[in-house]
Protein backbone atom coordinates (compact mmCIF):
# COMPACT_ATOMS: atom_id res chain seq x y z
CA UNK A 1 0.00 0.00 0.00
CA UNK A 2 1.38 3.71 -0.95
CA UNK A 3 2.18 5.58 1.42
CA UNK A 4 -0.28 8.39 2.38
CA UNK A 5 2.25 10.73 4.22
CA UNK A 6 -0.87 10.60 7.27
CA UNK A 7 0.03 9.34 10.77
CA UNK A 8 -1.40 6.20 12.01
CA UNK A 9 -3.95 6.69 14.25
CA UNK A 10 -2.72 6.78 18.06
CA UNK A 11 1.13 7.68 17.02
CA UNK A 12 2.97 10.82 18.43
CA UNK A 13 5.38 12.56 16.96
CA UNK A 14 7.88 13.61 19.40
CA UNK A 15 9.11 17.78 18.79
CA UNK A 16 12.72 18.79 20.09
CA UNK A 17 13.53 22.37 21.02
CA UNK A 18 14.73 24.85 23.79
CA UNK A 19 11.15 24.93 25.13
CA UNK A 20 10.10 21.26 25.52
CA UNK A 21 8.94 20.66 28.69
CA UNK A 22 9.64 16.56 29.73
CA UNK A 23 6.52 16.74 31.74
CA UNK A 24 4.13 13.46 31.70
CA UNK A 25 0.83 15.92 32.09
CA UNK A 26 1.43 18.04 29.06
CA UNK A 27 2.88 14.83 27.04
CA UNK A 28 -0.50 13.08 27.80
CA UNK A 29 -2.21 16.30 26.30
CA UNK A 30 -0.30 16.74 23.32
CA UNK A 31 -0.72 12.97 21.99
CA UNK A 32 -4.41 13.39 22.57
CA UNK A 33 -4.51 16.52 20.63
CA UNK A 34 -2.25 14.82 17.67
CA UNK A 35 -4.62 11.77 17.94
CA UNK A 36 -7.70 13.85 17.28
CA UNK A 37 -6.06 15.72 14.53
CA UNK A 38 -4.62 12.70 12.50
CA UNK A 39 -8.08 10.70 13.18
CA UNK A 40 -9.59 13.01 11.26
CA UNK A 41 -11.58 11.76 7.98
CA UNK A 42 -9.89 13.37 4.96
CA UNK A 43 -12.34 15.22 2.08
CA UNK A 44 -13.89 12.78 0.12
CA UNK A 45 -11.72 13.69 -3.24
CA UNK A 46 -9.81 10.11 -3.09
CA UNK A 47 -7.85 7.77 -1.56
CA UNK A 48 -4.49 9.01 -0.96
CA UNK A 49 -4.63 12.22 -3.24
CA UNK A 50 -2.03 14.84 -2.83
CA UNK A 51 -4.21 17.59 -1.63
CA UNK A 52 -4.98 15.46 1.28
CA UNK A 53 -1.43 15.14 2.18
CA UNK A 54 -1.05 18.83 1.90
CA UNK A 55 -3.88 19.10 4.43
CA UNK A 56 -2.40 17.27 6.87
CA UNK A 57 1.23 18.48 6.90
CA UNK A 58 -0.30 21.55 7.29
CA UNK A 59 -2.32 21.52 10.24
CA UNK A 60 0.71 19.64 11.89
CA UNK A 61 2.76 22.29 10.99
CA UNK A 62 -0.12 24.44 12.87
CA UNK A 63 -0.16 22.81 15.84
CA UNK A 64 3.86 22.33 16.23
CA UNK A 65 3.89 26.47 15.68
CA UNK A 66 0.93 26.75 18.23
CA UNK A 67 2.96 24.86 21.18
CA UNK A 68 5.68 25.95 19.96
CA UNK A 69 4.65 29.59 20.98
CA UNK A 70 3.08 28.57 24.14
CA UNK A 71 6.09 27.00 25.39
CA UNK A 72 8.30 30.48 24.36
CA UNK A 73 5.43 32.82 26.34
CA UNK A 74 5.37 30.38 29.08
CA UNK A 75 9.47 30.39 29.43
CA UNK A 76 9.14 33.76 29.03
CA UNK A 77 6.59 34.75 31.88
CA UNK A 78 8.58 32.08 34.25
CA UNK A 79 12.17 34.25 33.60
CA UNK A 80 10.46 37.52 34.05
CA UNK A 81 8.38 37.03 37.14
CA UNK A 82 9.58 38.63 40.53
CA UNK A 83 8.90 38.15 44.28
CA UNK A 84 6.36 40.47 45.77
CA UNK A 85 7.64 43.37 47.63
CA UNK A 86 7.60 43.13 51.20
CA UNK A 87 6.82 47.19 52.20
CA UNK A 88 8.37 48.68 55.02
CA UNK A 89 6.21 49.26 58.48
CA UNK A 90 6.98 53.03 58.02
CA UNK A 91 5.36 53.14 54.77
CA UNK A 92 1.98 52.08 56.89
CA UNK A 93 2.31 54.17 60.01
CA UNK A 94 -0.07 56.89 60.12
CA UNK A 95 0.89 60.30 59.23
CA UNK A 96 0.59 62.68 62.44
CA UNK A 97 1.66 66.43 63.38
CA UNK A 98 3.69 67.16 66.24
CA UNK A 99 5.01 70.02 68.16
CA UNK A 100 8.77 70.17 70.01
CA UNK A 101 8.56 71.72 73.14
CA UNK A 102 10.90 73.15 76.16
CA UNK A 103 9.94 74.80 79.20
CA UNK A 104 9.04 78.96 79.18
CA UNK A 105 7.88 81.43 80.52
CA UNK A 106 4.08 82.20 80.23
CA UNK A 107 2.04 84.85 81.83
CA UNK A 108 -1.52 83.39 82.83
CA UNK A 109 -4.20 85.07 80.77
CA UNK A 110 -7.87 83.99 81.72
CA UNK A 111 -10.33 84.72 78.91
CA UNK A 112 -14.20 84.78 79.52
CA UNK A 113 -17.04 86.18 78.05
CA UNK A 114 -20.37 88.23 78.95
CA UNK A 115 -22.23 91.11 77.33
CA UNK A 116 -22.56 94.74 77.98
CA UNK A 117 -25.44 96.38 80.42
CA UNK A 118 -25.19 99.68 82.04
CA UNK A 119 -25.51 99.60 85.59
CA UNK A 120 -28.07 102.02 85.97
CA UNK A 121 -30.64 103.40 83.78
CA UNK A 122 -31.76 107.10 84.38
CA UNK A 123 -35.27 108.20 83.40
CA UNK A 124 -36.25 111.56 81.22
CA UNK A 125 -38.69 113.00 83.67
CA UNK A 126 -39.28 116.73 83.46
CA UNK A 127 -39.78 118.80 86.82
CA UNK A 128 -42.37 121.43 85.54
CA UNK A 129 -45.23 121.09 82.94
CA UNK A 130 -45.40 122.99 79.92
CA UNK A 131 -45.19 123.14 75.80
CA UNK A 132 -42.00 121.65 74.17
CA UNK A 133 -40.57 124.59 71.96
CA UNK A 134 -37.49 123.36 71.04
CA UNK A 135 -35.64 119.97 70.87
CA UNK A 136 -32.38 118.38 70.73
CA UNK A 137 -31.18 116.15 67.85
CA UNK A 138 -30.04 114.06 71.08
CA UNK A 139 -33.32 113.29 72.11
CA UNK A 140 -34.08 110.12 70.09
CA UNK A 141 -32.74 106.66 70.63
CA UNK A 142 -29.26 106.02 70.43
CA UNK A 143 -28.18 109.93 70.66
CA UNK A 144 -25.17 110.77 72.68
CA UNK A 145 -25.49 113.86 74.90
CA UNK A 146 -22.24 115.64 77.10
CA UNK A 147 -23.18 116.68 80.90
CA UNK A 148 -25.70 119.70 81.30
CA UNK A 149 -26.28 119.69 77.47
CA UNK A 150 -30.25 121.14 76.91
CA UNK A 151 -31.99 118.32 75.84
CA UNK A 152 -35.66 119.89 75.24
CA UNK A 153 -36.97 123.10 76.30
CA UNK A 154 -40.41 123.99 78.14
CA UNK A 155 -42.05 127.19 77.04
CA UNK A 156 -40.87 129.77 79.68
CA UNK A 157 -42.88 132.69 79.60
CA UNK A 158 -44.99 132.00 82.22
CA UNK A 159 -41.94 130.89 84.06
CA UNK A 160 -40.89 134.06 83.61
CA UNK A 161 -43.80 136.22 84.61
CA UNK A 162 -44.13 134.70 87.62
CA UNK A 163 -40.27 135.17 88.28
CA UNK A 164 -41.21 138.99 88.19
CA UNK A 165 -44.57 138.88 90.15
CA UNK A 166 -42.55 136.87 93.16
CA UNK A 167 -39.83 139.69 92.41
CA UNK A 168 -42.06 142.36 93.54
CA UNK A 169 -43.80 140.67 96.32
CA UNK A 170 -39.67 140.12 97.83
CA UNK A 171 -39.66 143.72 97.40
CA UNK A 172 -42.78 144.29 99.24
CA UNK A 173 -42.33 142.18 102.02
CA UNK A 174 -38.71 144.24 102.84
CA UNK A 175 -40.05 147.38 102.25
CA UNK A 176 -42.95 146.39 105.23
CA UNK A 177 -40.52 144.86 107.34
CA UNK A 178 -38.45 147.99 106.66
CA UNK A 179 -41.51 150.17 107.82
CA UNK A 180 -42.47 148.01 111.00
CA UNK A 181 -38.60 148.29 112.30
CA UNK A 182 -38.60 152.08 111.72
CA UNK A 183 -42.30 152.30 113.87
CA UNK A 184 -40.62 149.89 116.12
CA UNK A 185 -37.78 152.47 116.92
CA UNK A 186 -39.55 155.00 117.15
CA UNK A 187 -42.33 153.53 120.08
CA UNK A 188 -38.68 152.49 121.98
CA UNK A 189 -37.50 156.03 121.95
CA UNK A 190 -40.94 157.44 122.93
CA UNK A 191 -41.55 154.58 125.57
CA UNK A 192 -37.71 155.73 126.66
CA UNK A 193 -38.60 159.74 127.50
CA UNK A 194 -42.03 158.87 129.10
CA UNK A 195 -40.88 156.00 131.34
CA UNK A 196 -36.65 156.56 131.74
CA UNK A 197 -34.93 153.48 133.12
CA UNK A 198 -37.72 150.88 132.69
CA UNK A 199 -37.14 148.46 129.53
CA UNK A 200 -39.22 148.47 126.83
CA UNK A 201 -41.71 146.30 126.81
CA UNK A 202 -41.77 143.67 123.00
CA UNK A 203 -44.99 145.09 122.43
CA UNK A 204 -43.92 148.08 122.38
CA UNK A 205 -40.91 148.09 120.47
CA UNK A 206 -42.54 145.93 117.92
CA UNK A 207 -40.66 143.02 117.90
CA UNK A 208 -43.37 140.36 117.15
CA UNK A 209 -44.70 142.95 114.46
CA UNK A 210 -41.15 142.55 113.15
CA UNK A 211 -40.39 138.96 114.01
CA UNK A 212 -43.90 138.47 111.74
CA UNK A 213 -42.67 140.90 108.90
CA UNK A 214 -38.80 139.19 108.70
CA UNK A 215 -41.13 135.57 108.23
CA UNK A 216 -43.06 137.30 104.89
CA UNK A 217 -39.98 138.45 103.83
CA UNK A 218 -38.41 134.97 103.81
CA UNK A 219 -41.23 133.40 102.34
CA UNK A 220 -41.46 135.81 100.13
CA UNK A 221 -38.00 135.13 99.08
CA UNK A 222 -38.52 131.37 98.80
CA UNK A 223 -41.57 131.82 96.59
CA UNK A 224 -39.07 133.78 94.29
CA UNK A 225 -36.16 131.59 94.90
CA UNK A 226 -38.22 128.93 93.39
CA UNK A 227 -40.04 130.74 90.96
CA UNK A 228 -36.46 131.32 89.45
CA UNK A 229 -35.13 127.37 89.62
CA UNK A 230 -38.71 126.04 87.94
CA UNK A 231 -37.79 128.69 85.00
CA UNK A 232 -33.90 126.95 85.06
CA UNK A 233 -35.87 123.75 84.78
CA UNK A 234 -37.97 124.72 81.53
CA UNK A 235 -34.44 123.79 80.06
CA UNK A 236 -33.96 120.06 80.96
CA UNK A 237 -30.30 118.48 81.16
CA UNK A 238 -28.57 115.62 82.70
CA UNK A 239 -25.43 115.81 85.00
CA UNK A 240 -23.17 113.30 83.07
CA UNK A 241 -22.51 112.06 79.11
CA UNK A 242 -24.66 109.43 78.40
CA UNK A 243 -26.97 108.00 75.22
CA UNK A 244 -30.81 108.00 75.10
CA UNK A 245 -32.22 104.30 74.92
CA UNK A 246 -35.98 105.60 74.83
CA UNK A 247 -37.49 108.61 74.05
CA UNK A 248 -41.22 109.68 73.31
CA UNK A 249 -41.00 113.46 73.39
CA UNK A 250 -42.17 115.37 70.14
CA UNK A 251 -41.42 119.38 70.23
CA UNK A 252 -44.92 120.82 70.37
CA UNK A 253 -46.04 118.37 73.45
CA UNK A 254 -47.49 119.28 76.43
CA UNK A 255 -45.62 117.05 79.12
CA UNK A 256 -46.44 117.48 82.75
CA UNK A 257 -43.85 117.09 85.56
CA UNK A 258 -42.87 114.25 87.19
CA UNK A 259 -44.07 112.07 83.82
CA UNK A 260 -41.14 109.74 82.42
CA UNK A 261 -40.91 110.41 78.37
CA UNK A 262 -37.62 108.67 78.17
CA UNK A 263 -34.61 106.76 79.62
CA UNK A 264 -30.89 107.20 79.58
CA UNK A 265 -27.83 105.79 80.79
CA UNK A 266 -24.51 107.18 81.59
CA UNK A 267 -21.14 106.05 79.45
CA UNK A 268 -19.42 105.61 82.69
CA UNK A 269 -21.89 103.08 83.86
CA UNK A 270 -21.28 100.35 81.36
CA UNK A 271 -19.55 97.25 82.70
CA UNK A 272 -19.43 93.53 82.05
CA UNK A 273 -20.05 90.56 83.75
CA UNK A 274 -18.03 87.69 83.54
CA UNK A 275 -18.84 84.22 84.45
CA UNK A 276 -15.38 82.61 85.64
CA UNK A 277 -15.14 78.92 87.32
CA UNK A 278 -13.12 78.78 91.35
CA UNK A 279 -10.24 77.16 89.07
CA UNK A 280 -9.68 80.37 87.22
CA UNK A 281 -10.30 82.98 89.95
CA UNK A 282 -7.49 81.71 92.22
CA UNK A 283 -4.89 83.13 89.56
CA UNK A 284 -6.57 86.73 89.81
CA UNK A 285 -6.32 87.14 93.73
CA UNK A 286 -7.16 89.95 94.55
CA UNK A 287 -9.99 90.44 92.41
CA UNK A 288 -10.59 94.02 92.57
CA UNK A 289 -8.36 96.03 89.84
CA UNK A 290 -7.61 93.37 87.76
CA UNK A 291 -5.77 94.54 84.34
CA UNK A 292 -8.22 93.23 81.47
CA UNK A 293 -8.31 93.16 77.76
CA UNK A 294 -12.02 93.58 76.04
CA UNK A 295 -12.18 93.01 72.29
CA UNK A 296 -15.19 92.89 70.13
CA UNK A 297 -16.58 93.19 66.89
CA UNK A 298 -19.22 96.38 66.43
CA UNK A 299 -20.72 98.50 63.67
CA UNK A 300 -18.08 96.72 61.39
CA UNK A 301 -14.88 97.33 63.19
CA UNK A 302 -12.73 95.80 65.32
CA UNK A 303 -12.60 97.36 68.94
CA UNK A 304 -10.18 96.99 71.80
CA UNK A 305 -10.56 98.34 75.45
CA UNK A 306 -8.33 98.71 78.16
CA UNK A 307 -10.55 98.43 81.46
CA UNK A 308 -9.97 96.16 85.24
CA UNK A 309 -12.22 94.63 86.78
CA UNK A 310 -14.09 96.45 90.05
CA UNK A 311 -15.69 94.01 92.26
CA UNK A 312 -17.32 90.20 92.59
CA UNK A 313 -20.63 89.62 92.29
CA UNK A 314 -23.17 89.21 95.12
CA UNK A 315 -23.97 85.77 94.63
CA UNK A 316 -23.07 82.43 92.24
CA UNK A 317 -25.08 81.61 88.99
CA UNK A 318 -27.65 79.05 90.21
CA UNK A 319 -26.60 76.50 87.39
CA UNK A 320 -22.61 76.52 86.93
CA UNK A 321 -21.58 78.13 89.75
CA UNK A 322 -19.87 80.29 88.81
CA UNK A 323 -18.75 84.26 90.01
CA UNK A 324 -19.48 86.98 88.10
CA UNK A 325 -16.62 89.30 87.82
CA UNK A 326 -17.31 93.07 87.23
CA UNK A 327 -15.49 94.51 84.95
CA UNK A 328 -16.12 98.47 83.98
CA UNK A 329 -15.82 100.08 81.24
CA UNK A 330 -13.61 103.21 81.08
CA UNK A 331 -15.37 106.76 81.05
CA UNK A 332 -15.04 108.67 77.93
CA UNK A 333 -12.28 110.93 79.51
CA UNK A 334 -9.83 107.79 79.79
CA UNK A 335 -9.89 105.93 76.79
CA UNK A 336 -10.82 107.30 73.19
CA UNK A 337 -14.21 108.44 72.39
CA UNK A 338 -14.48 105.94 69.66
CA UNK A 339 -13.51 102.88 72.17
CA UNK A 340 -15.72 103.04 75.58
CA UNK A 341 -18.23 105.05 73.44
CA UNK A 342 -19.12 102.65 71.30
CA UNK A 343 -19.70 100.20 72.91
CA UNK A 344 -23.96 99.11 74.01
CA UNK A 345 -25.59 97.55 76.12
CA UNK A 346 -26.23 94.14 74.75
CA UNK A 347 -22.81 93.86 72.76
CA UNK A 348 -21.28 90.30 73.88
CA UNK A 349 -17.45 91.37 74.26
CA UNK A 350 -14.58 88.68 75.00
CA UNK A 351 -12.58 89.49 77.77
CA UNK A 352 -8.90 88.52 79.06
CA UNK A 353 -7.72 88.71 82.45
CA UNK A 354 -3.58 88.95 82.89
CA UNK A 355 -2.71 87.16 85.89
CA UNK A 356 0.82 85.93 87.16
CA UNK A 357 3.59 85.28 85.15
CA UNK A 358 4.74 81.31 85.30
CA UNK A 359 8.49 80.24 85.10
CA UNK A 360 9.11 76.53 83.63
CA UNK A 361 6.02 75.30 82.17
CA UNK A 362 5.56 73.88 78.78
CA UNK A 363 2.98 75.35 76.67
CA UNK A 364 1.24 72.85 74.71
CA UNK A 365 -1.92 73.24 71.90
CA UNK A 366 -5.43 72.51 74.01
CA UNK A 367 -6.01 70.10 70.95
CA UNK A 368 -3.01 67.86 72.05
CA UNK A 369 -4.61 67.12 75.96
CA UNK A 370 -6.53 63.95 75.83
CA UNK A 371 -9.54 63.55 77.39
CA UNK A 372 -7.84 61.51 80.74
CA UNK A 373 -5.11 64.59 80.45
CA UNK A 374 -2.73 62.73 79.45
CA UNK A 375 -0.52 63.69 76.04
CA UNK A 376 1.14 61.09 73.55
CA UNK A 377 4.94 61.73 73.39
CA UNK A 378 6.57 60.80 70.12
CA UNK A 379 10.09 59.12 71.00
CA UNK A 380 11.86 56.91 67.70
CA UNK A 381 9.16 57.39 66.20
CA UNK A 382 6.95 55.62 68.36
CA UNK A 383 4.00 56.88 71.09
CA UNK A 384 4.71 57.12 74.89
CA UNK A 385 1.55 58.33 76.96
CA UNK A 386 2.38 60.83 79.48
CA UNK A 387 0.13 62.33 81.92
CA UNK A 388 1.68 65.69 82.86
CA UNK A 389 0.71 68.21 85.68
CA UNK A 390 -1.43 70.89 84.31
CA UNK A 391 -1.40 74.05 85.18
CA UNK A 392 -3.65 76.15 83.41
CA UNK A 393 -6.17 75.39 80.59
CA UNK A 394 -7.04 78.10 77.65
CA UNK A 395 -9.11 77.95 74.74
CA UNK A 396 -6.04 77.79 72.51
CA UNK A 397 -3.16 77.25 74.90
CA UNK A 398 -2.72 74.97 78.00
CA UNK A 399 0.67 75.10 80.37
CA UNK A 400 1.98 72.11 82.21
CA UNK A 401 4.35 71.12 83.98
CA UNK A 402 6.49 67.30 84.17
CA UNK A 403 7.36 66.86 80.69
CA UNK A 404 11.07 65.69 79.91
CA UNK A 405 13.43 68.67 78.34
CA UNK A 406 12.55 68.66 75.31
CA UNK A 407 9.78 66.49 74.03
CA UNK A 408 8.08 65.95 71.21
CA UNK A 409 4.36 65.89 71.02
CA UNK A 410 1.84 64.74 68.90
CA UNK A 411 -0.91 67.01 67.91
CA UNK A 412 -3.10 65.26 66.19
CA UNK A 413 -6.14 63.24 67.22
CA UNK A 414 -5.24 59.84 65.83
CA UNK A 415 -7.98 57.31 66.79
CA UNK A 416 -7.02 54.17 68.10
CA UNK A 417 -3.93 55.48 69.51
CA UNK A 418 -1.69 52.71 71.17
CA UNK A 419 1.79 52.72 73.54
CA UNK A 420 4.64 51.86 71.00
CA UNK A 421 2.66 52.52 68.41
CA UNK A 422 4.55 53.67 65.24
CA UNK A 423 3.89 56.71 63.71
CA UNK A 424 5.41 59.45 60.95
CA UNK A 425 5.68 62.86 61.99
CA UNK A 426 5.45 66.51 60.33
CA UNK A 427 5.74 69.64 62.67
CA UNK A 428 3.16 71.33 62.66
CA UNK A 429 3.50 74.45 61.02
CA UNK A 430 0.74 76.52 62.93
CA UNK A 431 2.68 76.31 66.37
CA UNK A 432 6.03 77.13 67.71
CA UNK A 433 7.61 76.75 71.50
CA UNK A 434 10.48 78.87 72.15
CA UNK A 435 12.10 79.64 75.58
CA UNK A 436 11.38 83.50 76.57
Amino acid sequence: MERTGKPAPGAWWRLDGPGRKDTAGRDQSMRRMFDALTTSEPHQNGDGSPRDKVTGRLQLVLVIAFILFALLLSSLLSSTSRAPRIAAEDEFSPLVASLKVQPVTRQIEITGSGAVKARVTVGIVPQVQGRITSLSAAMQPGGEFVADEALFQIEATDFELEVERLKSEVASARTALQLEEAEGIAATREWEAINPGESVPDLVARKPQIRDKKAALTAAEARWATAKLNLERTTFSLPFTGRVVTSNIERGQFVAAGQSFGTAYPLDALEVAVPLADTDLKWLQPLDNVSATITTSYLGRDVTINAASIRVGAELDARTRFANVIVSLPSIKEEEPNAAASLVPGVFVTVTFKGPALDNVFALPTSAIQENGTVWLIEEGRLKEAKPDIVQTGPSETLVRGLENPSEVMTSHLAGSLEGMSVRTQRDPASTNTAE
